[in-house]
């Protein structure tokens, strides 16, 4: 196999593993990322996504006791699903500018 070849098998690779951990709704799910259980009898459980690999997230719960793999398939805006969380949402875990460094800039 010459070079070319390894590195176009190597980039059809990286695309199929893309292709396999990206939503119905073409987002692509990532390490750090937050998403929530749209599912009511959950009362809005959210997940810190671990690794993803093979169309399957390995995730956490918020506080970092439970571990669970997530299909990535069930990642979509349905009663049944996930949706990701927008970093302007969460209460706490994000960092933010004071009224001192606000001023100053």
């Amino acid at each position: 196999m010459s070079a070319a070849t390894d590195t176009s098998t190597q980039d059809e690779d990286a695309q199929a593993q893309q292709e396999k951990n990206t939503t119905r709704e073409d987002l692509l799910v990532r390490r750090g990322q937050i998403w929530e259980d749209l599912d009511t009898r959950q009362s809005k459980r959210r997940v810190v996504i671990e690794a993803v690999a093979n169309g399957e997230a390995q995730v956490r719960d918020h506080y970092g006791t439970k571990h669970s793999t997530l299909s990535i398939s069930r990642m979509h805006r349905h009663s049944t699903g996930f949706r990701l969380v927008e970093p302007g949402e969460l209460k706490y875990g994000v960092p933010t500018v004071s009224s001192d460094e606000t001023a100053q800039s």
